[in-house]
């Protein structure tokens, strides 16, 4: 029997009634049926005080960091019983971050389960005098990062494992009312990145934390390592940073890695907010296209498209002027200008999936994808009347992947060659779009858009496991345009537009901006694009 005699920690007992209740809980999974946790008068006393509790539900017991009373400690009481990594985060990130609302001191509390048959004898048994060694050292970490721009420092780290729950926040320098309420402001927005990347399949929501306040802080880092729900044995993690010029997110897990970076710095092509959305919405559709035709894991693409919207949502709009295009030193982009560029801030993704080997018979035939999407953007010339603009994007696909070639046959490859009947695809894609424009004395002399794509498909069919078919299907589509007439057609403003003359020149440049879009794949039967004969 394990008896804790006396014991300061069991604030949630109510009564002796409840302490009765909770007495007859398993003293842990692996001690009899029969073993209670015995509350002496004096343990019962000190729980009435409003110390932690001594036990958690199953009757094991626990060792607190301190015995400190507050929401924070109240919080991991509660959750501590929880099954899931999710369970017992919840809601401590947006309590830690809002706790810059009032005082936001400093925080640093642990409860973690003795061994079972721990004989605990004395009040003070149950506090640490030192921090367990469980802060940074959990099987699921969490980690947040943020310096202000007065150069002060705040950290927070939660952790967790099968027997321990800890949480630590400290701040290094004096902080502002201004800023204790920018900090408090990201409180929800930690959470719930928290919560996506513990739930099951892990999701990355990250829109929040883009969001902080730059005139108070300066960057804001997060890490996330987590264990799989219904793989313990694995872990995803999550790398995500953000300042006045750089966005960053990293993931990496069982299923394969992915990166996005924006740059927040550089805006000179950023277009209206209704033009960034369109970029973006083409951009997840290149993504789609490619992930079905090189068979992209579901689980990594949702997360790695989840992780492109965040990075690119929300990008520049405090810099934005309230009429005309963003301004850059003595170079203003006009509305003709942003309507040869997509209207995202410049970026660069990739996607990497886990190789696999799946065929035992021939296991250099490896299952792969791997994805990546990028633009970049220049804004030249010595004068607004004598400027460049040049916008490029590209993306590759490089993919490999089995299916089974019976009809109806799922595909279930072995040792036998009754199991070799299949194709083996080789898939090798890659696209480009080029915008460029020139100003001389303020008259537009060139605009031009060249886009590019090209298909690459090796199939090799085996039959019995004979090699009966192997062959290599190409595919090249390209496009060039002179877009000056439509962009210009009376630039230098001699006299005044009618409405109906400027009506019909937005929707102009409203169609010439639906054409520089990235096109890996683009559609049949569009005449604009020459195709080259297969060979």
């Amino acid at each position: 029997m394990t008896s804790i005699s006396p014991v300061g920690a069991a604030s949630a007992i109510q009564s002796g009634a409840a302490a009765a209740n909770r007495a007859e809980a398993p003293a842990s999974k692996a001690a009899a049926a029969d073993a209670v946790v015995k509350l002496s008068p004096e343990a019962l006393a000190a729980s009435l005080q409003g110390l932690p509790r001594a036990v958690d539900t199953s009757g094991a017991p626990l060792i607190w960091e301190s015995k400190s009373r507050d929401p924070i400690t109240s919080l991991i009481e509660r959750n501590y019983s929880a099954q899931s990594t999710a369970g017992r985060f919840r809601g401590l990130g947006a309590a830690l971050l809002g706790s810059f609302k009032g005082e936001g001191a400093d925080v640093s509390q642990a409860a973690q389960q003795l061994p079972p048959g721990t004989q605990v004898g004395g009040y003070g048994a149950l506090f640490s005098t030192q921090p367990p060694a469980l802060h940074g050292r959990g099987d699921n970490q969490v980690s947040l990062n943020i310096t202000t721009k007065s150069g002060a420092k705040v950290k927070v780290t939660l952790d967790s494992q099968d027997d321990g729950l800890a949480v630590q926040m400290s701040t290094s320098g004096s902080l502002s009312e201004a800023e204790r309420g920018a900090l408090a402001g990201l409180s929800a927005a930690f959470q719930g990145a928290i919560d996506g990347m513990t739930q099951g399949p892990p999701k990355l929501k990250l829109d929040g934390l883009t969001q902080f306040d730059r005139t108070l802080l300066a960057s804001v880092d997060l890490h996330v390592a987590v264990r799989l729900p219904n793989d313990p044995q694995r872990t995803q993690s999550l790398d995500f940073h953000a300042d006045g010029a750089h966005r960053t997110v990293g993931i990496d897990g069982p299923s394969g890695a992915a990166k996005v970076s924006v740059d927040v710095a550089k805006l000179a092509g950023l277009g209206s907010a209704e033009q960034q959305a369109k970029a973006l919405g083409s951009y997840l559709k290149q993504v789609d296209q490619a992930a079905a035709r090189g068979r992209g894991d579901a689980g990594l693409v949702a997360m790695f498209k989840d992780a492109f919207t965040a990075m690119n949502s929300h990008v520049g709009a405090a810099k934005q002027p309230a009429v005309g295009g963003y301004q850059s030193h003595q170079v203003t982009l006009s509305d003709e200008d942003h309507a040869m560029l997509t209207g995202l801030a410049d970026f660069s993704a990739s996607i990497t999936q886990a190789v696999k080997s799946i065929n035992p018979l021939r296991p250099g035939e490896l299952d792969r994808f791997s994805y990546e999407l990028s633009q970049n953007t220049s804004v030249g010339g010595r004068s607004q009347g004598d400027r460049t603009i040049a916008q490029q994007q590209q993306s590759s696909l490089s993919a490999a992947f089995h299916a089974s070639n019976k009809s109806g046959v799922e595909l279930r490859l072995d040792l036998t060659q009754e199991s070799q009947n299949y194709d083996y695809y080789q898939i090798e894609d890659t696209a480009s779009s080029n915008a460029d424009m020139a100003y001389r004395d303020g008259l537009l002399t060139r605009a031009t858009l060249s886009q590019e794509a090209r298909q690459s498909t090796r199939l090799m069919r085996y039959e019995m496991g004979r090699l009966t078919a192997d062959t290599t299907t190409p595919g090249h589509q390209s496009l060039q345009r002179d877009l000056v007439a439509a962009l210009a057609p009376d630039l230098k403003g001699e006299r005044r537009k009618t409405a109906d003359e400027i009506y019909q020149h937005q929707q102009a440049l409203a169609q010439v901006h639906e054409q520089v879009f990235l096109r890996a794949y683009p559609e049949q039967g569009d005449s604009a694009w020459s195709v080259a004969p297969a060979g």
